[in-house]
């Protein structure tokens, strides 16, 4: 007010003055306060404080509509604060003129005011084509926005899903009641489910939970037919609009690869040591026992020296295989013929055999011939059949099967005694490992061992039945020298 007495003091026609330095006050302020919020009140309060004053010294009905001014120029802010106060002020200014100077203002019309209408109109066809310039400014710019983050959007999905859909590890998504959301192709390959087993089921129908954020945890899952799967699981959070937990990612990797792999190393570490200390306690055990079995025949004969011998004996057979595992790769190779082979060793038992009344059925049906060391192999086969024959103990059949399958020739040696548990299974050839009483885990290691180094493969199986089926599987040879 200030302002106008000095520009104005007498309330006359020199408004532009008075609206000039509101102007240059408010550039002054805008210089000083930095927060534009406070500005937007600021200038909408000034702009309305302008059009009271003009209309206190001349209330005319175009100065009247004028206020409406103070409403449409804060639009352009886009700030709902700063229009509902920019409204209650003109709301305030309008009541406040119509109430206190209706007189003056709608009886007081001359034909001049078609000019400031007139300027009124073209202010305000400025200001909405200004307006709509800005509005669709920022609606195209909207629209280049949204078309970018579509794009993104379905690129981000593209790459998901084909990450989803083509990697090798296997990815189930379950949410917070464990229900199961989705999964992959690996998944289903994995485990032997299909989606439609699988999806809108509970996940502890399938696979144990996790709830907890894991990194590699490695477990035994089962598949759709029971067989146990080596795995190892990464579980994380997939969080909702509010971050919440809304689902659950769990990724896993067949590792039975891996620990096969593991188990074949430690095995082969372990036959690695064993073979360097045997030759070494084969050769020191054996002088003492020569030693022992020579004051051994010179005992009477009792109980005790019967039951030494025995020992002795067996000590001497346990030094036999520590030297069979010491020796090097067979380099005595030939041809052989399975038929021969096996009726040798068939013969070794046939005494054994008729004592404790079992049966040998050998289905001659197939003629091979494989290449190897002949007494190395017959040596596998020996231990396979003894076992077979301690296993039955008494009153039991064995049965051999010689067949052709492909490049490969394959020997089942099957009897009908105790099935071996299944946890004992992957255990037996392992050092030193062993079920009977009086047996040292070496015959299995050095038969596994001997097979190897004839490129081949020895696997031990329960029947469907009952009993044991060993199967031999070596190279077929075609009568060249390898």
């Amino acid at each position: 007010m200030a302002v106008f007495v000095a520009f104005d003091p007498i309330f006359s026609s020199t408004w532009p003055p008075v609206g000039f330095s509101l102007l240059v006050g408010l550039m002054i302020v805008r210089m000083l306060i930095k927060n534009e919020h406070l500005m937007m009140y600021i200038i909408s309060f000034a702009m309305f404080f302008y059009l009271f004053l003009l209309n206190i010294e001349f209330p005319y009905l175009v100065n009247y509509f004028y206020i409406l001014l103070g409403i449409i120029i804060p639009s352009l802010y886009q700030h709902y604060g700063v229009i509902l106060f920019s409204g209650v002020l003109a709301m305030f200014s309008l009541s406040y003129f119509f109430i206190f100077s209706f007189d003056e203002i709608f009886t007081r019309v001359e034909s001049v005011d078609i000019l400031y209408f007139i300027l009124l109109s073209a202010i305000l066809i400025i200001f909405f084509l200004f307006h709509t310039k800005f509005t669709k400014s920022l609606w195209v710019k909207a629209q280049v926005g949204e078309n970018k983050a579509k794009q993104k959007l379905h690129s981000t999905e593209n790459y998901l899903n084909a990450f989803f859909t083509q990697t090798s590890e296997a990815i189930v998504v379950y949410d917070n009641k464990g229900t199961i959301i989705n999964v992959n192709q690996a998944f289903t390959s994995l485990y032997g489910w299909n989606d439609d087993e699988l999806i809108n089921e509970n996940i502890n129908d399938f696979l144990p939970v996790q709830w907890n954020a894991t990194s590699e945890t490695e477990l035994v899952h089962k598949n759709k037919y029971g067989d146990p799967l080596a795995v190892a699981i990464s579980v994380s959070f997939i969080k909702g609009p509010k971050g919440e937990n809304a689902a659950y990612l769990m990724m896993i990797w067949d590792i039975s690869e891996r620990k096969r792999t593991e188990a074949q190393l430690m095995q082969s570490e372990k036959l690695k040591v064993v073979g360097e200390l045997a030759a070494g306690i084969a050769h020191e055990i054996r002088n003492p026992i020569t030693v022992l079995s020579g004051f051994t025949q010179l005992m009477d004969n009792t109980y005790y020296k019967e039951l030494m011998k025995a020992e002795l004996k067996r000590i001497d057979g346990i030094v036999e295989e520590l030297l069979v595992l010491a020796k090097p790769r067979a380099t005595h190779l030939s041809s052989i013929t399975c038929r021969k082979l096996i009726d040798e060793v068939i013969e070794l038992f046939e005494s054994i055999c008729e004592n404790q009344k079992i049966k040998v059925h050998w289905k001659r049906c197939e003629s091979a011939s494989i290449y190897g060391d002949y007494n190395r192999l017959k040596q596998v086969l020996i231990n396979v059949f003894k076992n077979a024959i301690e296993a039955i103990e008494y009153e039991g059949v064995v049965e051999i099967d010689l067949t052709i399958q492909d490049n490969d020739v394959l020997l089942h040696i099957a009897n009908d005694g105790p099935s071996i548990p299944e946890e004992t299974l992957s255990e037996l050839g392992s050092p030193f490992f062993t079920t009977k009483e009086t047996g040292t885990g070496l015959g299995l290691m050095i038969s596994k061992t001997i097979m190897k180094e004839h490129e081949g493969h020895f696997s031990i199986d329960n029947r469907l039945d009952q009993g044991v089926v060993v199967t031999l599987t070596l190279p077929k040879h075609n009568g060249e020298r390898i």
